[in-house]
């Protein structure tokens, strides 16, 4: 993990006082909620341009993907 810097949140005194009685380490649990929230919407964006990519490609006939498929693979067998 690269620098820190600080973010702050604020929350209701009363959960404040919950997250005291918790032996949770709080900074750390938020650090790997927001990343992982930052990863699932990286991964949306990418299926949105994949998705749109796609509808603009058109239709490709079975054959020659399998066509690409076997010459690959045979390549890669050299």
């Amino acid at each position: 993990m690269g620098r820190l810097v600080n973010v702050s949140v604020k929350v209701p005194k009363e959960i404040r006082e919950l997250m005291r009685k918790v032996d949770v380490n709080w900074s750390e649990y938020l650090r790997e909620v927001i990343e992982t929230k930052i990863r699932v919407e990286m991964a949306k964006e990418a299926a949105r341009r994949l998705d749109e990519i796609r509808g603009r490609a058109g239709k490709m006939p079975t054959e020659e993907l399998v066509r690409w498929i076997r010459e690959d693979r045979e390549r890669s067998l050299k």
